[in-house]
């Protein structure tokens, strides 16, 4: 198991509606030149980016990650990161996140997760 497990999430916008998640997995440094091939999968590689992040214990549920990222949203209200979050979503309708898991299933104490917000920053914004 690499760790951490990634789940982005784009959130429903209503009742019926199903959110979407895409779950990817880190491949060690030592693997990623030439990751190993596997049916169904495919390599994402990211490029260096900013994310604002919220770290929380515990089991992750859909309940918990809700309010979390929410408190994300509201720990940044009126900063320059804000700004440059809406700013890199202003096109989206409901903003996605990422849950970050960093410990396996069968851990039971000690757990840590992170909520994730992306964006991006122009230089002079710092």
């Amino acid at each position: 198991m690499t760790a951490p497990v990634i789940s982005q999430v784009l959130p429903s916008d209503g009742p019926f509606c199903a959110s979407s998640f895409v779950v990817s997995f880190y491949v060690p440094k030592q693997n990623q030149a030439n990751p190993p091939p596997a049916k169904g999968l495919h390599v994402q590689r990211w490029a260096p980016t900013y994310a604002a992040v919220r770290q929380f214990s515990g089991f992750v549920s859909d309940y918990d990650v809700g309010e979390e990222a929410a408190a994300l949203r509201n720990s940044l209200a009126g900063t320059t990161w804000a700004a440059a979050i809406d700013k890199s979503h202003a096109d989206e309708a409901i903003m996605e996140y990422i849950v970050a898991q960093y410990n396996s299933p069968f851990e039971f104490e000690d757990r840590v997760n992170e909520i994730w917000l992306m964006f991006e920053m122009e230089s002079d914004s710092v």
